[in-house]
C-alpha cells in the first residue's frame, strides 16, 4: 500500500505544476458531482400534487381580467338568459371564454338551464365565477322599450289624438340606425349587439370605406344570419356616405387595405397602370381580365 502510494506520488511529481493543478481541480469536481448525485437520489420523489387551489386562482384571475378589461373588447356583465343569449352577446359578456364555449356546447347538445343553480354546474364554472354573475342571470326576456300608441279620432269634426295605453310587443318602438354615420354606443341598441360586436362593425366599416348595403354586416367576423334577421328592420345603409378610392391614383397600400382585394389583384392593377396608363373606366378591371366578375361586383361601389 505504502509502495503503491510512493509510486503514485513519484509519478504525480513528474507532471508540471500546471498539470498537477488541473488534476486537483478535476478531482474536486468529480467528488462534488458524486455528492450531488447521492444527495438527489436520497430525496423522496413527491407525487400527487393538488392543483385545485392553483386552478381556482387562475379562474378568478381570468374572470377579473374579463370583467375589468379596458381594451377593445369592453366586456361587461349584463342581464342575460343562459338559454337564449346569442354567441354575439356572449362575446361581450365578462365570462371566461371556456365557460362561454361550454355553455354553447351544452345548449347545442339539447341541454336547458332551468335555474341559476343549473348554470353553476356548467363545466368549468367555479364558486368565484358564479358569485360574480349569479345576480345577472334571468329566465325571462327583458321587456322591450315601448311607447304609447296614438291614433287619430274625429270628435265633433275636430281631429284629436287619443292615447292608447297598450304596452305590448307589437307596439315596440321601431327605430332606424344608419350604419355609415352611427357610433358603437348606438349600435348596442340593436338586438344581439354588444360592445364587442359594435366595435367589430365600426372597424370593418372603416376598412370598407362604409357599407353600401346592410347585408354586408354578415361579412363581419362571426356575425350570424340569425342576428342579422333579428335587427335588419332597424338598420339602413346610405351608400352616398361611402368613401371611394380613385382607381388611377390609389397607391398599392391603399388598395391592399380594402377587404375585397388581395395582393395579387392589387399588383395586377398597379402593373396595368404602369404599363398601359390610366384606366379609362372602372369596367376595364373586368374587360382586361384584371378582376373576376364576383370581386368586381363587390369592389365596384368603392372605386371611381
Amino acid at each position: 500500500m505504502i509502495n503503491s502510494f510512493r509510486r503514485w506520488y513519484v509519478q504525480y511529481n513528474q507532471f508540471s505544476k500546471k498539470d498537477r493543478n488541473g488534476i486537483i481541480i478535476l478531482s474536486i469536481l468529480i467528488v462534488f458531482t458524486i455528492i450531488i448525485n447521492v444527495s438527489l437520489n436520497s430525496k423522496k420523489t413527491v407525487t400527487g400534487y393538488d392543483y385545485s387551489e392553483f386552478e381556482r386562482v387562475i379562474n378568478e384571475w381570468e374572470l377579473s381580467r374579463a370583467a375589468n378589461n379596458n381594451d377593445d373588447s369592453n366586456n361587461i356583465l349584463f342581464p342575460f338568459n343562459p338559454n337564449t343569449v346569442t354567441p354575439e352577446e356572449l362575446d361581450s359578456l365578462a365570462l371566461p371564454d371556456y365557460v362561454k364555449r361550454n355553455l354553447l356546447s351544452y345548449r347545442e347538445a339539447g341541454g336547458k338551464i332551468r335555474s341559476a343553480g343549473d348554470f353553476g354546474k356548467i363545466y368549468g364554472m367555479n364558486d368565484s365565477i358564479f358569485d360574480a354573475v349569479k345576480d345577472f342571470i334571468l329566465f325571462e326576456s327583458p321587456r322591450k322599450i315601448t311607447e304609447p300608441t296614438y291614433i287619430v279620432a274625429e270628435i265633433n269634426n275636430n281631429r284629436e289624438f287619443q292615447e292608447i295605453n297598450n304596452y305590448n310587443e307589437t307596439n315596440a318602438v321601431l327605430f332606424k340606425i344608419e350604419l355609415n354615420s352611427t357610433d358603437s354606443a348606438e349600435l348596442t341598441r340593436l338586438n344581439g349587439i354588444g360592445p364587442v360586436f359594435a366595435s367589430r362593425i365600426i372597424k370593418y366599416r372603416d376598412l370598407l370605406g362604409g357599407f353600401y348595403k346592410k347585408e354586408q354586416l354578415l361579412e363581419v367576423y362571426n356575425f350570424s344570419e340569425e342576428t342579422f334577421a333579428s335587427l335588419k328592420d332597424n338598420i339602413d345603409a346610405d351608400s352616398g356616405k361611402i368613401n371611394k378610392i380613385r382607381l388611377n391614383f390609389a397607391e398599392f397600400a391603399e388598395l391592399l387595405r380594402h377587404p375585397y382585394l388581395n395582393r395579387e389583384q392589387v399588383q395586377a392593377i398597379i402593373n396595368y397602370r404602369n404599363t398601359n396608363g390610366p384606366f379609362q373606366s372602372v369596367n376595364d378591371l373586368t374587360q382586361k381580365n384584371i378582376l373576376d366578375s364576383l370581386t368586381f361586383s363587390k369592389i365596384a361601389p368603392y372605386i371611381y
